[in-house]
């Protein structure tokens, strides 16, 4: 396996491409991963080389996260949809033969990663929405609204403490307490006003969903972790009802990031997926 390092996108987008160097050193398509808010393309860090042996994969920062840019103005799902589709046609034209790229997105990731399935269907081969939220209840988007207000009065702190015990368990936080830390940190550099940004586009949600689901085209998997309070199992068994011929999976005993949470298990998870015989 080789690594291309840092590649440059239209846009100013900052992202990353691992992989086989040479083309004939992809035997499968390459893979497109899309990270949670608050986050950067470092969340995959500790999955990517097990991705990449067959692929090249390609992580980006979303839009005012990590070094990505962080454009005027307020955030739209169309804002993130068109950046991904940009990243999406440059690892079509990197890849070298032109394979439809697949896509994986983790939380606001995810949303993003649907919005892009069901506008835009011929632009994804295979799909992963891991960790995400569906037609979420009255109560549901009221607890994220908070989260959203707590931000917006008391700055980054407060919901960092917030995220990582929403995230993570006790038990596991104190057995990967260096991993913890980095997550934590990550949230606590971000610019604030971008992060409110993108935080308001998860509280607000894709308004074409959830009936836009039907119009992906994509093998499409839902994945989730067993005790995530927001992203839950029954939201990903929803979108898998949804979306024509989808599938859902349940990690056992993960809660928001099974990347960071359990590297090799989502790995498998994730290859066994995408790895799938095409149906002819």
């Amino acid at each position: 396996m080789g690594h291309t390092g840092v590649s440059p996108v239209p846009g100013d987008t900052h992202l990353r491409v691992d992989g086989p160097i040479h083309r004939s050193g992809a035997a499968r398509p390459p893979l497109v991963l899309v990270h949670g808010v608050g986050l950067d393309l470092h969340m995959w860090d500790l999955v990517v080389d097990t991705l990449a042996v067959e692929r090249r994969v390609i992580r980006y920062d979303l839009l005012g996260h990590g070094c990505s840019v962080d454009p005027p103005g307020r955030r739209s799902v169309d804002d993130l949809v068109a950046q991904c589709l940009e990243v999406l046609t440059h690892a079509m034209t990197i890849d070298g033969g032109g394979r439809t790229p697949d896509l994986v997105g983790l939380s606001l990731g995810g949303l993003v990663a649907l919005a892009v399935a069901s506008r835009h269907p011929d632009t994804v081969g295979r799909l992963v929405v891991m960790n995400t939220v569906f037609d979420r209840t009255p109560e549901e988007i009221a607890g994220a609204r908070a989260r959203l207000l707590l931000t917006e009065s008391e700055g980054l702190g407060p919901v960092s403490d917030l995220a990582v015990d929403r995230w993570f368990s006790p038990e596991w936080q104190a057995a990967h307490p260096t991993r913890v830390a980095a997550v934590a940190q990550r949230i606590r550099t971000n610019d604030v006003d971008a992060y409110l940004k993108a935080y308001r586009v998860f509280v607000d949600g894709d308004p074409a969903m959830p009936g836009a689901a039907a119009e992906i085209m994509a093998p499409t998997l839902a994945l989730t972790g067993e005790l995530d309070v927001g992203s839950t199992p029954s939201m990903s068994r929803a979108i898998a009802s949804a979306v024509p011929g989808g599938r859902s999976r349940v990690l056992s005993g993960l809660r928001h990031l099974p990347p960071i949470e359990a590297p090799g298990g989502c790995s498998a998870a994730l290859l066994e997926f995408l790895d799938e015989p095409t149906s002819l």
